[in-house]
């Protein structure tokens, strides 16, 4: 992936004339206005560290706090549908969100790590001067922008930081992080490199992490490492039934292009279309549903907002993304599990011991995904393993504990 220091606005040559001429009015008001009680959320990358950046910017918002949001082009229409006002990059390329990030890894690694996204959130801080800047943990770079300038500084990790860090005291490598990259990249701002994968990772003053602390792995974590939990769960004020008063089960997948997705999908479906059940299948962006064969009790949506949706559900399968898993519990619900990579057998091994779902290998046939869903439906120990989890997810008052802690770590600016 080059990366070419002189295109400028590259956002906005790729919107259209109504988007560019929004986008210019949102992007002016970074110039007219320098709230004090600010806060920049930076993000990049699409797929499952979206949704908890734009969560905690909401939570922000909420105490008055005027949150601007630095966009790539796979960013900026969440961002805008969140209501944020959005800034774009000036320098930095856009992530091809087309191809698996396993295929691009090391591309997307060293851009994330270089010296343009640092530029970018370096001029935009010291344009907007906010009193916070919230990072996506796999956006290096930015964190380093935050560092250089002297803002406070977050990075949001939306996985269990506890197996990343335990990986990198093992010296298994910097996890997802291009060092030799990102300590050029602090020289450049003036920085002194990281000294190993660790401090790379733990420069910033909070790590807040979108996971429960009974979730992610027993460790002795150090003081700016926060456990939050799931954030933004809402529930709807009224429960719809069903229709034809079946069960519903919620088919949801990872927004991202992964290997096997599509093949995994399909055979999902297969499994449906013989059982007593209805299924509303949550595309996102990385499939069409022109790519597969549904049966007419699947309802394919491009979208659909989980919280409204799974109140209605009496159980969900799944690939075992952190986001989707740790909602299905907030709400009480049970899951089967597919892993397709990543962290996603660390996370269906998790709910299995919690007593909250069934994991099956990837390759599960068609009639194996049928059967275990019908042990979840018909076996109460799995409603009742999501139940205990949702309690102690509240328990932990996950949007509280987040905004507590970057707030705490904004006064540091006043």
């Amino acid at each position: 992936m080059k990366v070419d220091g002189d295109r400028l606005g590259h956002l906005d040559r790729q919107a259209s004339v109504g988007e560019r001429r929004a986008s210019k009015q949102q992007d002016a008001g970074m110039n007219r206005r320098s709230s004090h009680r600010s806060v920049l959320v930076v993000t990049w990358g699409g797929g499952g560290n979206l949704p908890p950046l734009l969560a905690a910017g909401k939570l922000l918002a909420a105490r008055d706090y005027d949150v601007r949001v630095l966009v790539s082009a796979a960013t900026r229409q969440p961002a805008l549908r969140a209501g944020f006002e959005v800034v774009g990059y000036r320098r930095a390329r856009d992530p091809d969100m087309d191809v698996a990030f396993e295929e691009q890894a090391r591309q997307l690694m060293a851009a994330a790590a270089g010296a343009d996204v640092a530029f970018d959130v370096r001029d935009v801080v010291a344009e907007l001067r906010p009193e916070l800047v919230i990072v996506d943990c796999m956006l290096p770079a930015g964190i380093a922008a935050g560092e250089a300038t002297g803002t406070p500084t977050a990075s949001l990790v939306h996985f269990c930081y506890g197996l990343a860090r335990t990986q990198m005291l093992r010296g298994a490598g910097a996890w997802t992080t291009d060092r030799a990259q990102l300590n050029l990249t602090r020289s450049g701002l003036g920085l002194e490199p990281a000294k190993d994968d660790l401090a790379a990772w733990e420069s910033a003053e909070l790590l807040l992490v979108t996971v429960p602390t009974w979730f992610d792995l027993a460790a002795n974590y150090p003081a700016n490492v926060v456990h939050a939990g799931p954030l933004g769960v809402t529930r709807p004020t009224h429960v719809g039934g069903t229709p034809r008063g079946r069960p519903l089960v919620l088919l949801s997948f990872s927004t991202t292009v992964m290997r096997g997705q599509v093949a995994l999908i399909q055979r999902v479906c297969d499994a449906l279309a013989a059982d007593d059940a209805d299924a509303i299948l949550t595309l996102g962006p990385a499939v069409s549903a022109a790519e597969l064969r549904i049966s007419g009790n699947v309802e394919a949506a491009p979208y659909a907002d989980h919280d409204q949706l799974l109140p209605r559900c009496a159980a969900i399968v799944t690939h075992g993304g952190l986001g989707t898993t740790l909602r299905a519990l907030a709400h009480g619900k049970p899951l089967l599990l597919l892993p397709l990579g990543r962290d996603q057998q660390f996370n269906a091994g998790r709910v299995v011991e919690l007593g909250a779902g069934i994991q099956l290998p990837l390759e599960a046939s068609p009639s194996e995904i049928a059967s275990a869903l019908r042990e979840l439906l018909t076996q109460p120990q799995f409603t009742e393993g999501a139940e205990s989890a949702a309690e102690a997810i509240a328990a932990h008052e996950p949007d509280e504990t987040a905004t507590e802690a970057l707030i705490s770590l904004a006064h540091l600016a006043t």
